[in-house]
């Protein structure tokens, strides 16, 4: 027997707690901002103002989702694992490896890409109501609003996929390590 006692200290700092907590912190905030946050605050704000806050919200919530994953890989790596840019994503490779570079690349796109595009075209949409005098939905909207409105629906789509992707991969990975642990970190 271990003259070693358990410690909340040392398993909080060590790897594998780092590891968890910041796992279910992400995890937990993506279900939070997903499921819980977004909506009600859809429901409680007028549209422009809920898209105003999301706008806001976005780019600090797919950092955080980026960031933690860049973070699972670093101590993944730092505790042995092999990590590699290239062929992770073949048959047999490393699941641990598998998951968390889904997750930077799916909180990635969003943070860099999809997330940035869709915020501008939602604020080319609210401009264009305003000089319009038209709400979005508005039959008679000109054929620009129409368009907008389009681009709009996919782009917010795909920024929902690719969250909903970002959610499902954290959470098998959050299963996984609590089943089978990341037998490095």
């Amino acid at each position: 027997m271990s003259d070693v006692q358990p410690s909340y200290w040392r398993a909080i700092s060590g790897a594998r707690g780092t590891y968890n907590l910041i796992l279910g912190t992400a995890l937990g905030s993506t279900v939070w901002h997903s499921f819980i946050g977004g909506p009600t605050a859809y429901k409680a704000l007028p549209r422009q103002q809920f898209g105003h806050l999301q706008s806001r919200l976005f780019p600090r919530f797919f950092a955080l989702q980026t960031t933690s994953a860049l973070a699972l890989l670093g101590l993944y790596a730092r505790g042995g694992g092999k990590v590699s840019w290239t062929g992770w994503w073949r048959s047999g490779s490393d699941r641990t490896v598998q998951a968390l570079m889904l997750l930077v690349l799916t909180g990635a796109a969003n943070w860099i890409v999809v997330g940035p595009w869709t915020t501008a075209v939602m604020k080319r949409r609210h401009r264009k109501e305003r000089i319009e005098g038209k709400d979005y939905s508005d039959p008679d909207a000109s054929s620009e609003m129409k368009a907008l409105n389009s681009r709009f629906a996919f782009l917010h789509s795909v920024s929902s996929l690719l969250n909903l992707g970002w959610l499902v991969t954290a959470a098998a990975h959050a299963a996984f390590v609590a089943e089978y642990g990341t037998t490095r970190a």
